[in-house]
């Protein structure tokens, strides 16, 4: 496969070519999901940004930019999931929900923002809450700001959308008055497509919040503070470009808006596409760092073993890939809570397959796997969910598919408890209402772990790789310490030597440059 900036090609000649911006159009929506937006929203404000890059006079390769650099705007929103819910009371999407709508240099906003948090915990929950956050919330979010710009900016790279894209992916929190993070630079010095992206998105948010009325008022309010004054006026002066076209789907207008020329993508690497996405919902969680991963493979190898076609392995590999991008919609204290969920919280986090079938179906290239994604956690006896269909329902995939996200979960740590070794694991799965001869595919191929590597990208050292893999999993530098056994000081300079090699700067970025590398197993 042809490699481009360190990702795909979009000029693959094997077999026939697919329009890059497809299955992008589903990592929008899981973006939108993960941040509490009403779906739709970054497919429409790509369109509001380019229009705006129009009206603007930007030649073809800066509109580009503003088009990807929109749609991806919050593909790092999931690395600092763990952050937001540990620090900030526990529901991440709500913080980002809110937080998205508040201006950060206004102390009375952010006081009003900060008493608010663990709304939903009870009172001894809200109070711990609002305590944690008064004292962390500046240095936790101007650490998530970093990550989630390194996050996005690292995914642009692997989907091959160049360095203007990815450049202008680090800058998208910052701010026209110089008051932004992580780099608190000012007006001109931010790049033109992060500025466009900005005002576009401001609009569009407060325009499906409260109608045209209070997005022009965000966009006065705003308009030098948070926003280039010469874009929020020129968005300010065509609202109507904001009002959806009731009679056209709004992914039909975003695959209308890509300049020329297009990127395009051989059908073989849509793998290298989905393995992007599995690592997006992975990073919602360091319990779940490489367990799409995980599925996938086993999956693929069960299948393999089973006689299947090459299209259903490839669709199970596919599909291990996808099938948790719902996860983004369900707050990350649901998931890593080590006691045992309330009906309400057991509710929510049972709808992450929906969610994870209602996003691929918003791609014309990804919908076929849709139905295979969102039947991961249904059992033969019908005792799963979310559909809690019986086995006539269910077909050979989506019982393979089933098995391996079942014993990929309990070969690793979850909340409350260790992972389980593979004799364990096997008999507690023997348990459930799962496919014979799938489980018993799925079993050998676990059975089956190929050997790690020889040697390590980036020239990491073998303790280096064992730091980056605790590290990436949420550990302190004094829990690092302790599991390896030697000095914090040691542990401060493993991890120095690890972000320089990297070329990164934070423990998201980390997670997700030891996912890109295969490095947590």
């Amino acid at each position: 496969m042809e490699r481009s900036e360190g990702g795909l090609s979009p000029h693959s000649a094997a077999g026939p070519r697919l329009r890059l911006v497809e299955p992008l159009i589903a990592l929008s929506v899981s973006t939108d999901l993960a941040r509490g937006q009403p779906p739709e929203q970054a497919l429409r404000a790509c369109v509001a940004a380019t229009k705006l890059a129009d009206r603007l006079g930007l030649g073809p390769g800066q509109r580009s930019d503003v088009y990807f650099t929109t749609l991806l705007r919050f593909a790092g929103c999931t690395a600092t999931s763990h952050e937001y819910a540990r620090h900030m009371g526990g529901d991440d999407i709500d913080v980002r929900r809110r937080g998205d709508m508040t201006d950060t240099a206004d102390q009375r906003q952010i006081l009003g923002f900060l008493l608010s948090l663990g709304a939903g915990s009870g009172p001894w929950g809200r109070v711990n809450a609002v305590a944690s956050a008064l004292v962390r919330a500046r240095s936790v979010v101007e650490e998530a700001s970093r990550a989630d710009c390194e996050v996005a900016s690292r995914t642009a790279l692997r989907l091959g959308l160049g360095r203007g894209v990815a450049e202008s992916l680090l800058y998208v929190f910052e701010r026209w008055d110089g008051k932004g993070l992580p780099r608190r630079v000012a007006s001109d010095d931010i790049p033109l497509p992060a500025r466009v992206s900005a005002v576009a998105f401001a609009a569009v948010m407060f325009y499906q919040a409260a109608g045209p009325a209070a997005a022009l008022q965000a966009l006065r309010r705003w308009s030098g503070r948070l926003l280039d004054p010469h874009i929020a006026a020129a968005m300010s002066e065509n609202l109507d470009d904001l009002a959806p076209d009731e009679g056209r789907p709004i992914e039909a207008d975003v695959l209308a808006r890509e300049p020329a020329p297009q990127k395009w993508i051989g059908e073989p690497e849509l793998d290298g596409v989905c393995r992007v996405f599995g690592d997006f919902a992975d990073l919602k969680s360091p319990y779940f760092l490489g367990h799409s991963q995980r599925v996938a493979e086993l999956a693929a190898a069960a299948a393999g073993k089973m006689g299947l076609s090459e299209h259903e392995i490839t669709s199970l590999r596919r599909g291990g890939l996808l099938h948790d991008l719902g996860r983004s919609a369900v707050s990350t204290g649901i998931w890593e809570k080590a006691t045992a969920l309330s009906n309400s919280e057991r509710d929510q986090a049972r709808l992450h397959p929906y969610y994870s079938e209602r996003i691929l179906r918003r791609s014309s290239c990804l919908a076929p796997l849709a139905e295979l994604a969102g039947s991961h956690h249904e059992r033969l006896d019908g005792s799963g969910y979310y559909r809690g269909v019986k086995a006539a329902s269910l077909n050979v995939s989506d019982r393979v598919l089933a098995a391996a996200d079942a014993c990929a979960e309990l070969l690793e740590d979850r909340p409350g408890r260790a992972a389980l070794h593979a004799d364990a694991a096997a008999a507690a799965l023997r348990r459930e209402a799962l496919d014979p001869d799938a489980l018993r595919a799925v079993l050998d191929a676990a059975g089956a772990a190929a050997p790690g590597p020889i040697g390590y990208p980036a020239g990491l050292s073998d303790r280096e790789v064992q730091v980056l893999r605790l590290l990436a999993r949420g550990r302190s530098m004094k829990e690092i310490a302790a599991a390896l056994v030697i000095s914090q000081a040691t542990v401060h300079t493993h991890v120095a030597h690890i972000y320089e090699k990297a070329g990164i700067s934070t423990r998201a970025a980390a997670a997700l440059f030891a996912l890109e590398n295969g490095l947590l197993r």
